[in-house]
């Protein structure tokens, strides 16, 4: 178990589909809660908000351990594509031009409804890996 109070990771979740969002947040937590690790939950309306309010929460705070959950399911225009790739390297920017911010990348981007909740409600879901994903990065800087 990790049990570092100094640590707080911040949830970041886009809650346009909730359905998809809300079993994936729970696994999270549950990992956390576990190892005894500190979080709060922040929400935000859709995917390509979640790195503006990382970049604000970095500025504002301390914070730099983030999990990011959301979903960009394709449709029949390119907007699927713009938003998952500018979200993605957002993400990563944030981490290259932040010292010592961290952030697991939770959102699904996924071909149809079926393949997100496929990704969000069965035992390996995108939540537990995210998750997953923090504790590995804590582990390496505690």
């Amino acid at each position: 178990m990790l049990n570092n109070k100094k640590l707080n990771v911040e949830i970041i979740v886009a809650d346009y589909y909730k359905k998809i969002t809300t079993p994936m947040l729970k696994s999270s937590t549950d990992i956390l809660k576990k190892n005894k690790i500190n979080y709060s939950v922040s929400y935000v309306a859709g995917a390509y908000e979640i790195p503006q309010l990382i970049s604000y929460k970095i500025k504002k705070n301390q914070i730099n351990l983030f999990i990011a959950f959301g979903c960009i399911i394709k449709g029949e225009t390119y907007h699927f594509e713009v938003l998952s790739n500018s979200i993605a390297k957002s993400l990563l920017d944030l981490c290259i031009h932040n010292k010592n911010t961290f952030i697991t990348n939770g959102i699904l981007n996924v071909n149809k409804m079926s393949q997100a909740v496929a990704r969000s409600s069965n035992k390996k879901n995108k939540g537990i890996e995210s998750a997953n994903a923090m504790l590995s990065i804590i582990r390496c800087i505690i």
